[in-house]
């Protein structure tokens, strides 16, 4: 990939999710630029209204500014996507608005995606319309 490559990579704090970040900075190489999402789960109460904790906002800057942090070593540009909500859809949804060339996420055979008890990583897998690249 060139780094003008649109990539988004998902980070949760996970050994997995770092080595995500890594392989996310590999493919745009120096220079280049990295999507990085994170998503807080959650279900909303209402149409308009979610449930979601100043922890759960202040874990989030945090996940997002390590990640910002670990690419920047590396030469690359970062932008944060902040979401809260399912995380396949929040993350697909990102991809899809920013015109990504691929999703990057790392795998963790116990996150399950809830109300489907599947792995995040496959989710993707089975319902991007772009390439999904699944570090382990």
């Amino acid at each position: 990939m060139t780094k003008h490559a649109k990539v988004i990579v998902a980070y949760d704090g996970s050994a997995s999710g770092l080595r995500a970040v890594e392989h996310a900075a590999g493919l745009v190489r120096r220079g280049g630029n990295v999507s990085v999402i994170n998503v807080i789960p959650s279900q909303s109460i209402s149409a308009r209204l979610e449930t979601l904790s100043d922890a759960e906002r202040d874990r989030q800057t945090r996940l997002l500014r390590e990640a910002e942090n670990a690419l920047r070593r590396r030469g690359v540009k970062a932008h944060s996507v902040r979401a809260a909500g399912d995380p396949a859809r929040e993350i697909l949804t990102a991809a899809e608005e920013m015109g990504a060339a691929v999703i990057v996420v790392g795998r963790q055979r116990r996150r399950r995606v809830p109300g489907l008890g599947t792995p995040l990583s496959d989710v993707l897998v089975r319902r991007a319309s772009v390439d999904v690249l699944v570090v382990h």
